[in-house]
């Protein structure tokens, strides 16, 4: 081979010999005695020994199945492993844990655990140290909760009145996991929710209306007083901070500044899509009726005592001439930060004025007290009942569909509307899935459901919303793959090729050394 260069005017060749060289599991490569360079030979990029090629098709093909199949986890997983894999390599090329070390081109594996081990002891500690932070100076979290005088609240946390648990022995664990690996574009709505301007209407004495905003947030007005369950209004993300699942896109927007005047807000329970900060202190002038342990968010964030009831299972109150409420329980659970699981208790709520019973669930899985709080209370005229965000591997903390229905029945409901829907991702279902199929088994058994539009407002006795809104509004669309099985098929072979690739010299290799010996 010659080199030329050209150094002050004058034309110099360098005849070196050089030879060809194979390195071990890499391509050929062309290495001259001077030690000046390696020049890689393409046409041996093909031939087997070059592991290139081998992790090529292999990762290549398994990124295109898992992006063709839904499963852009698996991708999301393989960019954090090349992320530490590089970090590694970056760090193999200082001095760190580099004593013993002869050549840093090729580091032991015992020194890359070495460096993997201080990353994950890095990454660990500052995720530590920034929750340590954000639990003691972040007002999200509330105040702190305290020990309570209640036959519900025991070592320490509140308990449901029947045996709860939040797993399902008859669910898979890895089921589940699997089904939330997957993405769904029809879990949240790829298109914007069909909605209305929120608008008053007039009243007659002992009427009332009632308007929907999504998820679990209601208003009961009448010409005497207006009451409002589980405000949420805050565009950010249901969790601390902010970061938690996004609110679905509506075409109207709604504020507390456009609704009447709030005279009561009802709250089920703590958790993030049902207490919200900002919300509740844009509420301050407000009276707050609340489980044990809530006002203690509540004062945290600034609202005044004085304005705060609280409430055990089967508390009443008169708060008026025309009002009456009880807090009866859920079966559900609490909590709003790290350690205070069912610091605080849950509950469902009964308002009884100008002759109409009304009873808001909360959040709930279904429980044989329904019966008991339709003999003390029913029959209701109108129900609120949690349907969404279910999951048959936490159904005992949610209902599914049937058993809404059965609710419906045993709350001896004239009316019943679903709610804890259409506003935010929080379980594996079709973000539409809780109405259509609560709306059809209550047609199957003469249970009557409606299914009011976002943000739209219906007089209770006259009007009776049933429109199929969220049907058409979305279209869902299957794994890519699904459509070209011959594709899938061919990026399964190419995989295998580059496993084999990988592996057949190294197992030829093994083999001819075990001869020599």
């Amino acid at each position: 081979m010659t080199h030329s260069n050209v150094f002050g005017g004058l034309l110099l060749e360098t005849r070196l010999e050089c030879k060809y060289r194979t390195a071990t599991h890499m391509v050929d490569t062309i290495e001259c005695e001077d030690g000046e360079g390696k020049f890689p030979r393409f046409s041996e990029f093909f031939k087997p020994g070059n592991d290139a090629l081998g992790y090529i098709l292999f990762l290549s093909s398994l990124v295109l199945l898992a992006e063709g199949n839904n499963l852009r986890s698996v991708n999301i997983i393989l960019v954090i492993i090349f992320v530490f894999w590089l970090a590694v390599n970056l760090l193999a090329k200082t001095s760190l844990f580099a004593k013993n070390e002869l050549n840093f081109s090729k580091p032991s594996r015992k020194r890359k655990l070495k460096l993997l081990s201080l990353i994950i002891v890095v990454i660990v500690s500052i995720s530590a140290i920034s929750t340590s932070l954000v639990v003691n100076y972040a007002e999200d979290f509330g105040g702190d909760a305290k020990e309570y005088d209640s036959p519900n609240f025991k070592d320490g946390s509140f308990e449901n009145i029947e045996e709860t648990s939040m797993s399902n022995p008859d669910a898979s664990t890895w089921d589940t996991l699997g089904q939330y690996m997957q993405s769904d574009d029809c879990r949240f709505p790829t298109e914007v929710l069909p909605s209305v301007e929120f608008q008053l209407k007039d009243l007659e004495n002992q009427e009332f209306s009632v308007s929907w905003f999504g998820h679990s947030t209601v208003l009961i007005h009448t010409n005497n007083f207006t009451f409002i369950t589980d405000p949420v209004f805050s565009k950010g993300g249901a969790g601390p901070l902010s970061i938690g699942p996004t609110p679905f896109p509506y075409e109207d927007e709604y504020a507390i500044e456009d609704l009447p005047e709030i005279d009561y807000v009802f709250i089920s329970h703590d958790h993030y899509d049902h207490l919200d900060k900002d919300t509740v202190r844009e509420l301050s002038d407000s009276k707050f009726f609340v489980p044990l342990g809530v006002d203690s968010h509540l004062t945290e964030w600034g609202i005044d005592e004085d304005k705060i009831m609280v409430f055990d299972w089967y508390d009443e109150l008169n708060i008026s001439e025309d009002l009456f409420v009880a807090l009866a329980p859920s079966r559900h659970f609490s909590g709003r930060g790290i350690g205070d699981n069912s610091a605080t208790l849950w509950g469902s709520w009964i308002f009884e004025f100008f002759g109409n019973t009304v009873y808001f669930s909360g959040d709930t899985g279904y429980t044989e007290e329904f019966r008991t709080i339709s003999s003390k209370y029913g029959p209701f005229d109108l129900a609120f009942l949690d349907a969404g965000q279910y999951n048959i591997a936490w159904q005992e903390v949610h209902m599914m569909p049937a058993q809404v229905i059965e609710a419906a029945i045993d709350l001896n409901a004239s009316v019943s509307i679903p709610i804890h829907i259409s506003k935010y991702e929080l379980a594996l279902h079709h973000w539409y899935e809780p109405m259509e199929l609560v709306s059809s088994l209550g047609k199957e058994q003469n249970v009557t459901i409606a299914t009011p539009m976002l943000g739209s407002t219906f007089v209770f006795g006259k009007e009776l919303p049933q429109d199929t809104w969220w049907r058409g509004v979305t279209e869902c669309s299957e794994p890519f793959l699904d459509s070209y099985p011959l594709l899938e098929y061919g990026l399964i072979y190419t995989g295998t090729v580059g496993v084999l690739w990988v592996l057949v010299p190294r197992i030829k290799n093994g083999t001819d050394v075990s001869e020599e010996e």
